[in-house]
């Protein structure tokens, strides 16, 4: 009776449609049959255009080489390594297709990813870095991008609306009272954004907010330069005596003051 490793040597002998493939079958496949394969493979696929790394070196053959005949299952050059030819893109290519720049090939899980989001406009800092994507980016991950603001009330709404029900001031750039760590105690950590306080001749000449400045707690756009004589002694008449006729359209007001003096010089 011919044996079965014959008829194989035969088969491969005079009908090989892999003839042009340049792998010999004894890379992957047994002698005695063709299924399973090889337990251990002499074929390397580190040595190809796409070494296997991550949950990759654990997939079948078939998950990527697909066909319905042997040789379309073998026809190994026309495969792409992109990932979205095997991978559905949940993204739509917003995000183009280099998936790796944000993805491992160990797992999909944002969890294990490595895209760095203090690469973007809005880096983490603080409280944020703790915090699960999807609280910020609750839309489908396909609109990810989409429909976010930098405003702190696009997500701390909630905060914001009850702020303001207790006199709190209208202004929703939270960041310059707060800080990204918590909320209370409001340091005013940003506050050299707007006016220079923790720099230049203001820098450790006040004691609270509301003692020297924001005379008003309700309206903390209701400021004072010190007309109401508890930073700076300016006697009206004197500055009266020296604005009028140089400055025009000169008013012995607050926010005058500050549309000339923004960093607090005198010049």
């Amino acid at each position: 009776m011919i044996s079965y490793r014959l008829i194989m040597m035969l088969m491969l002998t005079f009908q090989n449609p892999m003839e042009d493939l340049g792998i010999p079958c004894s890379d992957c496949h047994n002698n005695d049959n063709w299924l399973p394969l090889r337990s251990v493979m002499i074929f390397q696929h580190d040595n190809t255009i796409f070494p296997l790394s991550g949950n990759h070196s654990d997939a079948e053959c078939i998950q990527c080489h697909l066909g319905f005949t042997v040789v379309e299952k073998h026809n190994f050059k026309q495969l792409s390594t992109e990932c979205f030819s095997c991978h559905y893109d949940i993204h739509q290519s917003s995000f183009g297709q280099n998936c790796e720049e944000c993805h491992y090939t160990n797992s999909w899980d944002l969890t294990q990813q490595k895209f760095d989001h203090d690469f973007t406009l809005f880096p983490l800092v603080g409280a944020h870095r703790q915090i699960e994507c999807s609280e910020c980016h609750f839309k489908p991950l396909i609109e990810i991008k989409s429909n976010l603001t930098f405003l702190c009330s696009t997500c701390h709404f909630d905060v914001f609306t009850e702020a303001k029900m207790n006199d709190h001031s209208e202004n929703e750039d939270c960041i310059i009272c707060h800080n990204t760590r918590a909320w209370v105690p409001s340091d005013m950590s940003n506050h050299d954004r707007l006016f220079p306080i923790y720099s230049g001749k203001h820098a450790g000449e006040w004691s609270t907010c509301e003692a020297e400045c924001h005379i008003n707690p309700v309206e903390y756009t209701d400021f004072s330069c010190g007309l109401n004589g508890v930073c700076h002694e300016h006697d009206q008449r004197d500055m009266d005596d020296k604005h009028r006729g140089e400055v025009n359209n000169y008013v012995y007001e607050s926010q005058s003051c500050f549309q000339c003096h923004p960093k607090g010089d005198e010049d």
